[in-house]
């Protein structure tokens, strides 16, 4: 019989138990028995054959190995190694981040427990129980480290892409249709805009005598001129008087893209809400007040129908303590953190009085 078919004798089914035992940490043992004060005598012999067994075709143990793992590594949060250039570990299902974001939009719009990765939140999801979540200790290290807020931007910004923004970039003009695009509406209504004011303009001009009709058109102003300008009001009505650092334009594929999204209710929704809390708790505060400001214009964008709900969802992730979520969770240590900072802001304003 070949050597690794054959039964175990008494002695070597004593010392998988008495590894078994050492491995689990089990020390309960009956005092006066033969088979007991054999094992113990085996105990010895046992410690070093371990990693030996471990190898072996005949022993395997589960959790056995004779590679002992980085302290260091395991201490650390995942979600921090993840993002860490120089460890970018796997995460639950074994995909790193250069991995999720080379995925097609059909990928990520399919897939649902890769976003609670890419952009966790101290809350847990009821979507997928293996993300990570926010403590001290991650939000600390987002905040003080630029190589990982960098890491995160990059997962921000794949997203964009997802939903149909870009970033203007800084040669480019931030103007009133620019930053925000006039042609972002439909051409439908576009045109509706264009032929209500030439019908306007035409009946006015019908009940103009001709004399009069000829004083008013050396100062009338042209009708397409007067349209464009309004259109620009009302898509700039919330721009701020100086320009955001950081700001966001609807990318040429954001008429397929927001057919994804750009619903009454939709799953992206969910996501969109968390990507906000996370870029405001990790350090992306910048980026996470440009995403707001984007989606604000389209929810007011007659052309779509996105939900009051989930606008008051998107205003809570950004304009609520950030300890209060959106759902109405209380996290403590972020309630201590910003009692941390407020004292702080308190202690440089009475330094400055001085």
């Amino acid at each position: 019989m070949p050597k690794h078919q054959r039964s175990l004798n008494q002695n070597e089914k004593n010392k998988v138990r008495a590894a078994r035992a050492d491995f689990f940490k089990i020390h309960k043992r009956k005092k006066s028995t033969t088979k007991d004060q054999h094992l113990e005598n085996d105990s010895t012999t046992t410690n070093k054959s371990l990693d030996t067994m471990a190898s072996s075709k005949c022993f395997k143990l589960p959790g056995l190995t004779s590679k002992k793992p980085s302290s260091t590594a395991s201490k650390t949060p995942l979600i921090i190694r993840f993002y860490d250039t120089d460890v970018q570990a796997r995460d639950a299902h074994g995909r790193t981040q250069e991995e999720i974001l080379s995925w097609p939009d059909c990928e990520l719009e399919r897939c649902h427990n890769y976003i609670q990765m890419l952009f966790p939140v101290p809350e847990g999801s009821a979507f997928n129980w293996e993300a990570p979540i926010i403590d001290r200790e991650v939000m600390d290290a987002f905040r003080t480290r630029g190589e990982l807020r960098s890491r995160l931007r990059l997962s921000f910004e794949r997203m964009l892409h997802f939903y149909g923004f870009k970033i203007a970039a800084p040669s480019e003009e931030i103007s009133d249709t620019k930053a925000f695009e006039v042609e972002a509406k439909s051409d439908a209504v576009q045109e509706n805009r264009v032929e209500d004011a030439a019908k306007a303009e035409d009946t006015s001009a019908k009940s103009r005598s001709r004399n009069s009709a000829e004083e008013e058109a050396s100062n009338a102003q042209d009708p397409m001129e007067k349209n464009n300008e309004e259109n620009t009001a009302g898509e700039c009505s919330s721009v701020p008087s100086s320009p955001p650092i950081y700001c966001l334009i609807r990318a040429p594929n954001w008429r397929q893209s927001f057919q994804t999204w750009a619903v009454r209710f939709d799953h992206n929704h969910l996501r969109i809400t968390r990507i906000l809390r996370c870029l405001r708790i990790l350090g992306l505060q910048s980026e996470c007040d440009a995403f707001f400001e984007a989606l604000k214009l389209v929810y007011n964008d007659p052309s779509f129908n996105i939900s009051e709900r989930t606008m008051s969802y998107w205003t809570r992730a950004v304009t609520r303590p950030l300890y209060i979520a959106p759902d109405d969770d209380r996290i403590e240590w972020l309630k201590e953190w910003e009692d941390e900072q407020e004292k702080l802001k308190l202690g440089k304003g009475q330094g400055q009085d001085r």
